[in-house]
């Protein structure tokens, strides 16, 4: 089976999958970069891809371009992720099996209906698309929902995301060091854009110092909102709760991730995907997460591993997180179920096994039905 991959660029949470798809497919994969990479392009940080043999790079010749789209019109599979129609126009004039994989498409509601580029392609869609072999991978939970109001891809929705590298954890003992420490270690970590909402841990530091929670705040990350935040929390008198760690670099943020506690995640519905909870998760650290972003309805089960809340309802956010500091047990069991559920099912291995599984089967005209995680059918 020959899959191809089209995206604007490979970042660093395409390229684990993409490494795993190239291994089933025994060399009979290549990702299409369409442009040349920036560091927009890059969520997450740069990659590098130097040594990747299936990485077609398009935009450097006339022959790439053209090697790109002989290699569109011959795979049995494409994706289609964030790049120019002309891809897509290229490969729906096969008939053969095609993806497009994106986030959500109403971030700001109806408003986005005016969008050029949501315009053009749901012209594209409905009068070339719906009654072709064409489905949606969302890397979103509510990108399905966005789907159906624009009257697309009706039940050919599956889950997808962004996945992160998975650590090797002794994940059990982890958890047993950190039982040593009587102050419940919290950490935050992302750009401090208004979207990101970092204001709303020094409103949680407020509420849980009135209560007498032992607790810490470490936040890492730097942008626009840097300077407010860390004047408002002189101003609250909140230096001996908060600490500002700036930015550092990912292997750090990692390391960071594995000596707290509790992680929360408090972007709004802006936030697309949100890798962090990803990585948060991965190493072993309980999430409490905003459920308006696009990764925490698919990642957390409530109580089992981790706990989301609605920015909208008072004190959510705040009775979630002393929960778990007043239930280390539960805090701790939540935290190992975190890390499993990364491990075995949001993993870059088993995204790529079951897309893999799922082509086969539509290829071959076989039902092939995925229960939890990457695949699985969205609604």
């Amino acid at each position: 089976m020959k899959i191809v991959f089209v995206s604007i660029a490979l970042n660093i949470h395409q390229i684990g999958v993409a490494d795993e798809l190239y291994k089933l497919a025994n060399g009979q994969y290549w990702f299409i970069e369409t442009s040349l990479s920036v560091d927009g392009n890059q969520k997450g940080g740069n990659v590098d891809s130097s040594n990747r043999l299936y990485l077609i790079k398009s935009y450097e010749s006339l022959r790439a371009y053209q090697y790109a789209m002989q290699l569109i019109r011959e795979a049995d599979v494409m994706v289609y992720g964030a790049a120019p129609l002309e891809y897509l126009k290229e490969r729906v004039k096969t008939g053969k099996l095609t993806f497009v994989n994106s986030e959500r498409w109403l971030k700001k509601g109806l408003l986005n209906l005016l969008s050029p580029n949501l315009l053009k392609q749901q012209f594209f869609y409905h009068t070339h698309c719906h009654d072709k072999p064409y489905y949606a991978l969302c890397s979103s939970a509510y990108a399905a929902g966005d789907y159906k109001i624009l009257q697309s891809f009706k039940d050919k929705c599956y889950k997808w995301g962004y996945f992160t590298a998975v650590p090797k954890l002794d994940i059990v003992n982890i958890q047993k060091s950190k039982h040593s420490v009587s102050t419940v270690k919290i950490l935050w970590v992302a750009r401090f854009l208004r979207l990101k909402h970092p204001e709303r841990m020094l409103q949680l530091a407020l509420q849980l110092r009135n209560v007498g929670a032992n607790f810490s705040i470490d936040m890492i990350g730097v942008g626009p909102e840097y300077d407010n935040i860390a004047t408002a929390i002189n101003d609250m008198g909140l230096q001996e709760y908060i600490h500002l760690l700036g930015s550092m670099p990912n292997n750090k943020v990692m390391e960071a991730m594995r000596t707290h506690d509790i992680f929360c995640f408090t972007s709004d519905k802006n936030e697309g995907w949100g890798a962090v909870l990803n990585e948060a998760m991965s190493s072993g650290c309980c999430p409490v997460s905003s459920i308006e972003t696009g990764s925490t309805p698919y990642l957390i089960k409530d109580g089992v591993n981790g706990f989301s809340f609605n920015l909208k309802k008072k004190n959510d956010f705040f009775e979630k997180v002393l929960w778990l500091i007043e239930h280390p047990e539960e805090r701790e069991r939540m935290s190992i179920e975190a890390y499993k559920t990364i491990r075995d099912v949001w993993s870059p291995k088993n995204a790529a096994e079951q897309l893999y599984k799922l082509c086969q089967s539509m290829l071959q005209g076989e039902s092939y039905v995925v229960e939890d995680g990457p695949c699985s059918k969205a609604e």
